[in-house]
């Protein structure tokens, strides 16, 4: 049974949602909490897994009696501490990854408490107050932003993700190719064996 934990480390990934991605025509990315899992004095092995997963596997480590109470008891309470030390996550397109404006901007928004551009869309005119001059030219940018990514962006979301099903199956046809080539070589450098006509 194990008793003594790893160094844990906790970060907040990104991960885009694909098919939403497909749908909307613009990036559409959702926080991940990840684990970066160390043994101790083991400086070159690092384990990086998603956190609920992780907790999860543990809890089947402790039912099996493979890990101690004391272990799972550790990396719940890291987990938590990581946790309550963070700020919530956000779905949707990130103001910060708008690229139709500037970076003061930006913070405007950011201060205004909008974390996202579809947030900002959807302001009331109190939210616009906190932003200041210019807030209402903002709201109609974000969303003709929006309305703009819906009619061009599906389309264009939906080509980047037939080339890359083309380009991954093209790599397979060639290495089918470079398979059948090897094996048409081999064939023709085998002796023939000629049956007796006796």
């Amino acid at each position: 049974m194990e008793d003594s934990p790893p160094y844990l480390n906790f970060e907040v990934g990104v991960q885009e949602l694909r098919e939403e991605s497909i749908k909307s025509g613009r990036k559409i990315y959702k926080d991940v909490e990840n684990v970066i899992i160390t043994p101790m004095g083991d400086n070159k092995t690092q384990v990086i897994k998603e956190c609920g997963e992780w907790l999860s596997h543990l809890k089947e480590r402790r039912h099996h009696n493979m890990i101690s109470e004391k272990y799972l008891d550790f990396c719940e309470k890291s987990y938590e501490a990581w946790k309550g030390k963070r700020a919530a996550p956000i779905i949707g397109t990130p103001i910060e990854q708008w690229p139709q404006v500037t970076p003061s901007e930006v913070k405007m928004i950011l201060d205004a408490n909008f974390r996202t551009i579809e947030d900002l869309a959807k302001a009331n005119d109190e939210g616009l107050g906190l932003i200041g001059m210019g807030a209402r030219m903002l709201k109609k940018k974000a969303a003709a932003y929006l309305a703009s990514a819906k009619n061009h962006g599906a389309a264009s979301e939906k080509l980047t993700s037939l080339e890359s099903e083309l380009e991954t199956q093209q790599i397979a046809k060639e290495e089918m190719m470079k398979r059948i080539a090897e094996l048409e070589a081999k064939l023709a450098a085998s002796p023939v064996i000629k049956e007796d006509a006796a």
